[in-house]
C-alpha cells in the first residue's frame, strides 16, 4: 500500500506533516540534510499526537545519573505530550530500544513525497 503524501515543495527541510496510510496516522518527517522518514504517528505512551512534536537534531542521552553525552547523529522526535522520544530512522523509543513505533517507508516520486508499508526483504539460505 502507498499513499501520496503532498508535493515535495509542501515539505521543507526540518518539517514534519501528519499523513494517513490507510487506517494508519502517519507522521512524515524531512530532516534538515533533506532526508525523508515516516513512523506511526501515535506516541506509545498514551497515543500523544506525533505530527505535533518536534525534531531534534542532536539527542543527549544518559551514562550515568545526571551526566548528558550528547549523540549527533541521532534524530529524534519528542512527543508533545510527555516527552517521549523516538530515533526517526528506527522509531525506537530513546530509552528502551525493544519498544518501537511503526515506520514505513518515505521517498520522493517525481514532484511528490510519497509513503508505503514497508516490503519483507527476501530471506537468504
Amino acid at each position: 500500500m502507498k499513499q501520496v503524501v503532498c508535493h515535495k515543495s509542501e515539505l521543507s527541510n526540518g518539517q514534519i506533516m501528519r499523513t494517513q496510510l490507510g487506517p494508519i496516522p502517519v507522521v512524515v518527517v524531512r530532516t534538515k540534510a533533506g532526508s525523508l522518514y515516516a513512523l506511526a504517528a501515535k506516541c506509545l505512551h498514551q497515543g500523544g499526537p506525533l505530527d505535533q512534536g518536534r525534531v531534534y537534531e542532536h539527542h543527549a542521552t544518559t551514562k550515568d545519573v545526571g551526566e548528558y553525552v550528547i549523540d549527533p547523529g541521532r534524530e529524534v522526535l519528542k512527543c508533545p505530550w510527555h516527552g517521549y522520544e523516538y530515533d526517526i530512522k528506527t522509531g525506537c523509543t530513546v530509552f528502551d530500544p525493544s519498544r518501537a513505533v511503526q515506520t514505513f517507508q518515505a521517498y520522493e516520486e517525481e514532484d511528490q513525497i510519497v509513503v508505503q508499508l514497508a516490503t519483507a526483504g527476501a530471506r537468504q539460505a
